[in-house]
């Protein structure tokens, strides 16, 4: 089995890095969002293929919607599937929040994929960024990886409009030899947003060279009880599994001697969009952040799989703390929604779309 885009580099090589800044960078962008919000605000719901075993979305709250447009659509070349410019108040009520609360959304993908998609959503009161002052071991949602194409071209263009790098492309070959090109980018509302680029074997991407989200990354206490939780909860494959440590590693990332990292790669080893890298360090101990990681609060906040129904999904996860939150009618369109946490504090939404009424055209 092949090893996943290696493992640790979405993870390991954030390190510490918080300076830096994005500010309104692409106004041209921005301008051209403001539009786009008004051309597609009445797009449906979306009507996409159910992959069980690879998150449809993952959900990044926002400051400035137009910001977040210009860079994940006019830059990165993401297609709208959903715009909602207004109130949702179904979600909200999933969220725990008010009705008035949400007040816009886009549902975002690369095209061709129908999975790994990302879903923005910017609320009535933005909170404080989820990994605010975070360190490289702390407890958190940590990082969204971006399929390239060109990788030091990308860097060119990205750093010539304006974003932040803590490092310039940098060459990475695994033990099993896999190379892969690698650079980290400070993105909007606190997110580490990681490029990579692997030569032999390259990832759809967008017309403009960019592809979103081949997995995101997580930090968890205890990996083995992490990824037993999505096994247990949708079946979730096992992709990759590696350890690693040594002073190299102690040296790149901080860890104090003796301390390793445990790597696993949790989705659908056919496909390669829409998995969850969980990422243990040992030996070193970090703030648990993920009680931040909740509405109204920027950045990572969780991810949604469209399942094909929800009845035994419920009923075996109920050891694991499933709710059935019942009908739901929103930003994902109509159907059946349940909500659980896994272990170290990440959420995960469930999503059962209605089936089509026959009676209707």
């Amino acid at each position: 089995m092949r090893q996943s885009r290696l493992a640790f580099i979405g993870s390991i090589l954030a390190g510490a890095w918080l300076a830096g800044c994005v500010s309104d960078v692409e106004p041209t962008a921005a301008a051209r969002a403001r539009d786009l919000s008004r051309a597609e605000a009445a797009l449906p719901a979306p009507t996409m293929a159910v992959h069980p075993l690879s998150y449809a979305y993952v959900v990044v709250s926002v400051a400035d919607m137009d910001q977040a447009l210009g860079l994940w659509v006019d830059r990165f070349g993401m297609e709208v599937v959903t715009r909602r410019d207004g109130r949702d108040a179904a979600l909200a009520a999933v969220w725990g929040l008010g009705a008035d609360d949400v007040i816009d959304q886009a549902l975002l993908r690369t095209p061709g994929m129908r999975h790994g998609g990302l879903h923005l959503v910017r609320f009535r009161l933005p909170g404080r960024a989820v990994r605010e002052d975070a360190a490289p071991t702390d407890l958190v949602p940590k990082s969204v990886d971006i399929a390239v194409r060109d990788i030091e071209a990308r860097h060119a263009e990205l750093s010539a409009a304006g974003y932040r790098f803590r490092s310039p492309v940098n060459r990475l070959v695994t033990d099993s030899g896999i190379e892969v090109f690698e650079t980290h980018m400070l993105g909007p509302d606190g997110l580490n947003l990681v490029l990579l680029e692997q030569p032999a074997h390259p990832e759809p991407v967008s017309p403009k060279g960019y592809g979103v989200a081949p997995q995101i990354v997580v930090i968890a206490p205890d990996n083995l009880r992490e990824s037993s939780f999505w096994q247990s909860l949708l079946g979730l494959e096992q992709v990759s599994h590696s350890r690693f440590g040594g002073p190299a590693i102690e040296k790149t990332v901080g860890l104090p001697p003796g301390a390793q990292l445990d790597i696993r790669i949790m989705g659908d080893s056919r496909i390669d969009y829409g998995r969850i890298e969980i990422v243990q360090y040992e030996g070193v101990a970090g703030r648990d952040l993920y009680p931040r990681a909740k509405p109204p609060a920027r950045g990572i906040l969780s991810v949604t799989f469209f399942v094909p129904e929800l009845d035994s999904i419920v009923a075996r996860g109920a050891s694991l703390g499933v709710r059935d939150l019942g009908r739901f009618d929103g930003v994902y369109g109509t159907g059946r929604i349940a909500t659980a946490t896994a272990p170290a504090g990440f959420r995960v939404d469930l999503f059962a779309p209605a089936a089509p009424d026959p009676g209707r055209p």
